[in-house]
């Protein structure tokens, strides 16, 4: 799923208030700077991810020789590259 700057902008108002409303936060910046930030971070985290699905691609793609004799499924082999490429980097999925 393709996460745009309004939804991710949304889902972090959402959390926001959430948080304000449930008193676990009592924020001294303002509500903007604090979206600004949230979805920054986001952005980051997405792209992340995006760069380990390359990473796993190029790996799979690179070993595909070795794997194409056997019965493994490629995509179950993607994502076992990524996982283990999440676990070095210390990235969550």
């Amino acid at each position: 799923m393709r996460f745009t700057d309004d939804l991710v902008r949304r889902l972090c108002a959402a959390i926001l208030a959430r948080w304000k409303a449930k008193g676990l936060i009592h924020p001294k910046a303002s509500d903007d700077a604090l979206l600004s930030r949230m979805t920054a971070e986001i952005h980051k985290d997405i792209q992340r991810e995006a760069e380990l699905d390359r990473e796993a691609e190029a790996l799979l793609t690179k070993h595909m020789g070795k794997i194409e004799g056997s019965q493994a499924n490629s995509r179950i082999l993607f994502q076992k590259i990524k996982e283990r490429l999440a676990k070095e980097r210390d990235v969550v999925l």
